[in-house]
C-alpha cells in the first residue's frame, strides 16, 4: 500500500481540467476551511451542533497531527522521480525509486531517514485531509441529524482521497489510514461532545461536559512531555470547553434570527479571532514559539472567538432574548 504505481498510473490517466478540478478539492480539504465554515455556522444558524462538530474536527487533526510525527513516513512525490509533484509542493527526490516494493511492503529504509533527519516534518501517514473530511461530514451528519451529509461522505471522502493520490501528496495507505482515523475519533466525539447534541442532552447539562473536561486535563498535562501533541490543537480543544462552560452558565443564545443579525454575529466573531490572533502571536513569538505557548495562546483566541462573539452578540442585541 506505499507502492507508487497507483500514484502514476492516475497520473498518467489524468488532464489538465483533471488537476485543476483535484487541485480545488485538496483546498477545501484544509483545516482552516473547515474552521472557518464552522464558525460561521455557529453563529449564523446552529449554535450547539456547529461547535460539536468544531470539536470533532480539531481532535481529529490532534489525532492526526500525532500520528505523523510518530509514524514519521515520506511522500509518493518524495520517494519516485516518476510521480509528478503538485505545483505547490516542494518534493525532496530523497530516492530514485524509493516506494515499497511489495503490496504490504514500506518505502524504501533510506527515504524513510532521510524524511526523519529534516527538521520540517510534514509527513505522509495519515491523511489529513481524509480523516478531516471524514469527520467533518460523519458528525456533521450525526449532530446535525442530516442524511444528506451522510450521503455526501460517501461522495466527498472519496474524492478527498483521489485528490491526494493524484496529485501525489499521499500514498493509498495514507488514505486509508485518514479514513480509519476519521471514523475512530468520529465515534469518539460522540462521548466528548454529548453536551453539545441538541437531541440527546438538554442544554445546560454540566454533567455531560465530563467527558471533554477529563479529556482536556489529560491533554494539557501531557503536552509538554508528548513531543507529538500538536499544541496549538490542545488549545484549541482548551478553549472550547472553556466556551462549552461560558456559554452553559447563561444558557444557550437562541438560532436564527433576520438574516442582518446573522451576517453581523459572524463579523463579529471575525473581529474577535483577528484582534486576539495579533495580540497572542506577539506573545508566541516573545516566548520562542514552544507547543506550551502555542497551547496558551490558541486556548485564549478559540474562547474569545467562541464565547467571546456570544457574549458580545447578546450584549449588542444580536441574539433574540432568551425565552
Amino acid at each position: 500500500m506505499f507502492q507508487t504505481e497507483i500514484n502514476i498510473a492516475l497520473q498518467s490517466a489524468g488532464s489538465a481540467p483533471l488537476t485543476w478540478l483535484l487541485s480545488g478539492i485538496t483546498y477545501l480539504g484544509y483545516m482552516p476551511v473547515y474552521v472557518v465554515l464552522l464558525v460561521s455556522l455557529a453563529f449564523a444558524l446552529r449554535l450547539r451542533p456547529s461547535l460539536a462538530v468544531l470539536g470533532s474536527v480539531l481532535l481529529t487533526g490532534l489525532v492526526t497531527e500525532a500520528a505523523k510525527d510518530w509514524v514519521a513516513f515520506p511522500r509518493p512525490d518524495e520517494v519516485d522521480s516518476r510521480v509528478i509533484a503538485s505545483w505547490a509542493a516542494r518534493p525532496l527526490a530523497l530516492v530514485e525509486r524509493g516506494g515499497a516494493a511489495t503490496f504490504w511492503g514500506l518505502p524504501d529504509p533510506a527515504a524513510i531517514e532521510a524524511v526523519r533527519r529534516r527538521a520540517t516534518g510534514n509527513y505522509g501517514f495519515p491523511s489529513g485531509h481524509v480523516s478531516a473530511a471524514t469527520a467533518f461530514f460523519l458528525c456533521a451528519a450525526w449532530f446535525y441529524r442530516s442524511r444528506r451529509a451522510f450521503a455526501f461522505t460517501a461522495v466527498w471522502v472519496p474524492l478527498m482521497a483521489l485528490s491526494r493520490l493524484y496529485l501525489g501528496r499521499h500514498f493509498l495507505a495514507d488514505v486509508l489510514g485518514g479514513f480509519t482515523i476519521g471514523i475512530v475519533v468520529s465515534a469518539a466525539s460522540f462521548v466528548f461532545f454529548r453536551a453539545l447534541d441538541p437531541a440527546d442532552v438538554p442544554w445546560p447539562d454540566r454533567r455531560a461536559m465530563r467527558p471533554l473536561w477529563l479529556l482536556c486535563l489529560a491533554l494539557v498535562v501531557a503536552t509538554p512531555f508528548a513531543p507529538v501533541l500538536e499544541g496549538s490543537y490542545v488549545g484549541a480543544l482548551v478553549g472550547l470547553a472553556l466556551s462549552y462552560a461560558a456559554i452553559l452558565a447563561h444558557g444557550a443564545p437562541p438560532d436564527g434570527g433576520p438574516p442582518r443579525r446573522r451576517v453581523l454575529r459572524i463579523l463579529l466573531g471575525i473581529v474577535l479571532f483577528a484582534a486576539t490572533f495579533l495580540a497572542t502571536d506577539a506573545l508566541v513569538r516573545f516566548a520562542g514559539r514552544g507547543r506550551v505557548a502555542a497551547m496558551l495562546a490558541t486556548a485564549i483566541v478559540t474562547t474569545a472567538t467562541l464565547a467571546g462573539t456570544v457574549a458580545a452578540s447578546r450584549r449588542l442585541g444580536l441574539y433574540e432574548p432568551t425565552p
